[in-house]
């Protein structure tokens, strides 16, 4: 009976039951809500939000309160250093995404610095860290756009393969790396350690420091990627808060996958699917026709009933 309990609890599972639901109700309320073409318009859309929460998640898996406030800053750096760099122009496209990567990692790595070696909350350093970036924004544009996205760009990210559009398949080739990574690989293993006892994983000989910084960098790059993919999803940056809204999204996300905060718990398939149940929420409230504040209060509302019922067993987020 409660491994019953725990199969049907399992946050992949669970969300993605709840992805179904969703697109049922959308599909009552308003004909052609579950659609495969508006299905497929919600998916790029969640795209975006899934690879910023892929860096989250090995944030908050790594323990030690580890959450990254500047990932909404940098999702707008990316895009707006790729558009300055590529400028449009295809051929300075591969010199666009490794300027992003590059500045991104450093972000990271500088987060990780000063929470490792300098003993800040991650929040505080983090949110330090991301008010500086978003100072940046401001300078490299002056506060108008910058560049563009090259044609190149536009079609990897827009154009279609049998009807799908090119993010996806960035979006699901991302998501097996970071799924590879947590659960095929010494980083993985050691960061699962390192969030579940820091003490007992020195002990067993993980270096704590470098495993750190480098999540930190990795969650940045993660962000910054998000940002120049979205620099081709959109064209051009149209504003330099576009980024802000994945802030706090990436957060709930990684929560709704069934991931502890306290760390040491989780994965990226339940996260991959709460992006997707976040985006479908979204836009049925908006099918709804409700406001704003209505909106948060139902996210607020769903995010405390998924913590409720994954309760405190860790072994039903596993």
């Amino acid at each position: 009976m409660k491994q019953h309990i725990a199969r049907v609890l399992d946050p992949t599972v669970l969300v993605f039951s709840l992805c179904l639901v969703l697109l049922a109700i959308g599909q009552i309320v308003s004909p052609g809500f579950a659609a495969p073409r508006q299905i497929i318009n919600m998916l790029v859309v969640a795209s975006f939000l899934g690879i910023v929460a892929a860096g989250q998640s090995l944030v908050v898996i790594g323990g030690k309160n580890g959450i990254d406030l500047s990932v909404g800053n940098l999702v707008t750096f990316g895009a707006i250093v790729g558009g300055a760099v590529m400028r449009q122009q295809d051929q300075r496209l591969m010199l666009a995404l490794l300027a992003v990567l590059f500045f991104s990692f450093l972000v990271g790595l500088l987060n990780g610095t000063g929470v490792v070696f300098f003993g800040i909350p991650p929040l505080v350093m983090t949110l330090g860290m991301g008010i500086i970036v978003a100072a940046t924004n401001r300078f490299i544009t002056g506060g108008v756009p910058v560049g563009g996205a090259s044609p190149l760009l536009r079609i990897l990210v827009v154009g279609r393969i049998g009807g799908v559009p090119g993010i996806l398949f960035w979006w699901i080739l991302i998501a097996v790396l970071v799924l590879v990574l947590l659960h095929n690989s010494r980083y993985g293993m050691n960061l699962y350690a390192l969030g579940s006892n820091e003490t007992a994983a020195k002990l067993s000989g993980v270096s704590v420091v470098p495993m750190r910084i480098i999540t930190f960098g990795l969650c940045s790059l993660l962000a910054g990627l998000a940002g120049f993919l979205y620099l081709g999803y959109l064209g051009s940056v149209y504003n330099i808060t576009l980024g802000d809204k994945y802030t706090l999204a990436s957060v709930v996300a990684v929560v709704v996958g069934g991931t502890a905060l306290t760390g040491g718990v989780g994965g990226y398939r339940g996260v991959f699917f709460g992006a997707i149940m976040l985006q479908l929420l979204e836009s049925l409230l908006i099918t709804l026709r409700m406001e704003q504040f209505g909106r948060n209060i139902t996210f607020g509302v769903v995010l405390l009933l998924l913590i409720f019922m994954y309760g405190r067993d860790k072994k039903l987020r596993m």
